[in-house]
């Protein structure tokens, strides 16, 4: 396990999803694909629900919510979102207690941090009795947590000028991208959005699940260095925690 020293635990559970557990010990998910999630260890299937006190969705495609309705109802948790998304959920037996509309801009508290939505350039759609359905827009988030500790989950995305404003407006200290090319950006483009972000740390995602998804860490470390971008790339496996 790597250390940050900031009391802030975070595991991959691989492809675009993870478990964040607070200063105070509380459970955070993000984009809950688990069961069918062929990157995530069994092991940790279970564990991806203790504690858990909100999880976040940055958009509707099966592979970020596609055991979003079972946690939800298992426990309990409240599950944040894009406002366009609530009706949707609510029709896949998500209670609308549960459901916490908000949009790009907006900040929401839960579970002792603060989470902003930011923009991501991504579509947001589900496949339903043979049509595409379009639910909403891509996004983000920008989690600060008690101890100030702040996090960048950029969500599915292409590098985007966006990340300049949000380096300026919250200097996050770690960033969480998607580097594995063809349904996101791929490793140059991340190493650019680096050099935007300026964060000191950053933990690459959404590649290696599928064998179109080609990048890899080592590529994104290249990159840093081709624009000099002075980050520490942390290239964690399914499974493994930074903390």
């Amino acid at each position: 396990m790597t250390t940050l020293g900031k009391n802030v635990t975070i595991t991959w559970l691989g492809h675009g999803t993870f478990h964040m557990t607070t200063p105070e010990g509380k459970g955070i998910l993000i984009d809950p694909w688990i069961e069918g999630n062929p990157s995530c260890p069994d092991a940790l299937k279970a564990q991806a629900c203790d504690q858990l006190a909100a999880i976040f969705v940055t958009h509707a495609h099966f592979d970020h919510v596609g055991d979003l309705v079972e946690i939800a109802q298992q426990t309990g948790a409240p599950v944040f979102c894009q406002y366009d998304l609530v009706p949707y959920f609510e029709n896949q037996n998500i209670t609308g207690e549960q459901l916490v509309g908000f949009n790009k801009g907006g900040t929401v508290s839960v579970a002792d941090l603060r989470a902003t939505m930011t923009n991501a350039v991504h579509s947001s759609t589900t496949f339903e009795e043979g049509s595409i359905i379009g639910l909403g827009t891509a996004a983000g988030f920008v989690f600060r947590f008690s101890n100030d500790f702040t996090i960048y989950f950029t969500g599915d995305t292409c590098v985007t000028m966006d990340m300049q404003i949000i380096a300026d407006l919250y200097k996050p200290d770690l960033t969480i991208l998607p580097i594995g090319d063809h349904f996101t950006m791929d490793p140059r483009q991340a190493g650019y959005a680096m050099k935007l972000i300026r964060s000191p740390y950053v933990i690459p995602c959404h590649f290696g699940t599928f064998e179109i998804l080609t990048g890899t860490p080592e590529q994104l470390v290249e990159a840093c260095k081709e624009f000099g971008v002075e980050t520490q790339v942390i290239a964690l496996k399914p499974g493994e925690s930074v903390s």
